[in-house]
Protein backbone atom coordinates (compact mmCIF):
# COMPACT_ATOMS: atom_id res chain seq x y z
CA UNK A 1 0.00 0.00 0.00
CA UNK A 2 2.81 2.33 0.51
CA UNK A 3 4.15 2.03 -2.32
CA UNK A 4 1.53 2.28 -4.48
CA UNK A 5 0.83 5.68 -2.41
CA UNK A 6 4.32 6.95 -3.40
CA UNK A 7 4.22 6.12 -7.11
CA UNK A 8 0.67 7.75 -7.27
CA UNK A 9 2.36 10.88 -5.38
CA UNK A 10 4.93 10.82 -7.88
CA UNK A 11 2.78 10.86 -10.67
CA UNK A 12 1.02 13.99 -8.85
CA UNK A 13 3.79 15.86 -7.87
CA UNK A 14 5.35 15.26 -12.05
CA UNK A 15 2.35 16.29 -13.22
CA UNK A 16 1.85 19.20 -11.43
CA UNK A 17 5.68 20.33 -12.47
CA UNK A 18 5.31 20.13 -16.06
CA UNK A 19 2.12 21.48 -16.14
CA UNK A 20 3.84 24.87 -13.53
CA UNK A 21 5.99 24.70 -16.57
CA UNK A 22 3.70 24.86 -19.41
CA UNK A 23 2.55 28.29 -18.67
CA UNK A 24 3.76 31.63 -20.52
CA UNK A 25 1.64 33.50 -18.75
CA UNK A 26 2.70 36.73 -17.29
CA UNK A 27 5.24 40.05 -18.33
CA UNK A 28 7.76 39.43 -20.67
CA UNK A 29 10.60 41.78 -21.54
CA UNK A 30 11.17 41.96 -25.67
CA UNK A 31 14.08 42.72 -27.68
CA UNK A 32 13.67 43.04 -31.46
CA UNK A 33 16.25 42.95 -33.71
CA UNK A 34 14.78 45.88 -36.50
CA UNK A 35 16.73 46.86 -39.32
CA UNK A 36 17.48 50.27 -37.62
CA UNK A 37 18.30 48.97 -34.81
CA UNK A 38 17.27 47.21 -31.43
CA UNK A 39 13.12 47.47 -30.65
CA UNK A 40 12.54 47.22 -27.13
CA UNK A 41 8.88 45.77 -25.95
CA UNK A 42 6.60 44.54 -23.05
CA UNK A 43 3.80 42.14 -23.59
CA UNK A 44 1.60 40.63 -20.92
CA UNK A 45 0.35 37.40 -21.87
CA UNK A 46 -2.91 35.09 -20.51
CA UNK A 47 -3.06 32.05 -21.37
CA UNK A 48 -5.81 29.56 -21.11
CA UNK A 49 -4.83 25.83 -22.40
CA UNK A 50 -3.44 26.50 -25.49
CA UNK A 51 -4.83 29.73 -26.37
CA UNK A 52 -3.11 32.47 -25.61
CA UNK A 53 -4.48 36.28 -25.44
CA UNK A 54 -2.85 39.57 -24.17
CA UNK A 55 -1.34 42.74 -25.12
CA UNK A 56 2.01 43.77 -26.32
CA UNK A 57 3.48 47.54 -25.96
CA UNK A 58 6.36 49.00 -28.40
CA UNK A 59 6.83 52.14 -29.44
CA UNK A 60 4.04 52.01 -32.02
CA UNK A 61 1.63 51.86 -28.81
CA UNK A 62 -0.07 49.16 -27.35
CA UNK A 63 -2.18 46.40 -28.99
CA UNK A 64 -4.39 43.38 -28.65
CA UNK A 65 -2.62 39.80 -29.74
CA UNK A 66 -4.09 36.32 -29.64
CA UNK A 67 -2.52 32.74 -30.30
CA UNK A 68 -1.50 29.50 -29.22
CA UNK A 69 1.24 27.96 -27.24
CA UNK A 70 1.79 24.09 -27.84
CA UNK A 71 4.66 21.87 -27.05
CA UNK A 72 7.12 25.00 -26.33
CA UNK A 73 6.06 26.75 -29.31
CA UNK A 74 4.07 30.01 -29.50
CA UNK A 75 2.31 31.61 -32.19
CA UNK A 76 0.67 35.29 -32.01
CA UNK A 77 -0.60 37.52 -34.40
CA UNK A 78 -1.37 41.39 -33.68
CA UNK A 79 -2.18 44.34 -36.03
CA UNK A 80 -0.67 47.61 -35.97
CA UNK A 81 -1.43 50.93 -37.69
CA UNK A 82 1.66 52.05 -40.14
CA UNK A 83 1.74 54.72 -42.34
CA UNK A 84 0.75 52.93 -45.08
CA UNK A 85 -2.76 51.44 -43.29
CA UNK A 86 -3.30 48.66 -40.78
CA UNK A 87 -0.19 46.00 -41.18
CA UNK A 88 -0.78 42.38 -39.74
CA UNK A 89 2.36 40.95 -37.31
CA UNK A 90 3.12 37.38 -36.80
CA UNK A 91 5.30 36.24 -34.34
CA UNK A 92 6.64 32.86 -33.72
CA UNK A 93 8.68 31.49 -30.80
CA UNK A 94 10.51 28.81 -29.16
CA UNK A 95 10.41 28.94 -25.14
CA UNK A 96 12.62 27.62 -22.79
CA UNK A 97 11.53 28.34 -19.49
CA UNK A 98 11.30 32.19 -18.72
CA UNK A 99 12.84 32.85 -22.02
CA UNK A 100 11.71 32.77 -25.64
CA UNK A 101 13.15 33.28 -28.85
CA UNK A 102 11.94 33.63 -32.55
CA UNK A 103 10.96 35.19 -35.63
CA UNK A 104 8.68 38.14 -36.21
CA UNK A 105 7.50 38.42 -39.65
CA UNK A 106 6.37 41.89 -40.05
CA UNK A 107 4.92 41.06 -44.18
CA UNK A 108 7.46 43.07 -46.11
CA UNK A 109 10.32 41.37 -43.82
CA UNK A 110 11.11 39.51 -40.86
CA UNK A 111 13.14 40.11 -37.07
CA UNK A 112 14.68 37.92 -34.61
CA UNK A 113 13.81 38.49 -31.32
CA UNK A 114 14.22 37.10 -27.65
CA UNK A 115 12.31 37.84 -24.72
CA UNK A 116 12.87 37.13 -21.09
CA UNK A 117 9.85 36.83 -18.56
CA UNK A 118 9.67 38.72 -15.51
Amino acid sequence: MARLFATLFAVVFVTAALSAQASIAGDWELSINGPEGAINATATLKQDGEKVTGSITSPQGTVELAGTYKAKKVELAFQIQSPNGPLDIKVNGDVDGSDMKGIIDFGMGMADFTAKKK
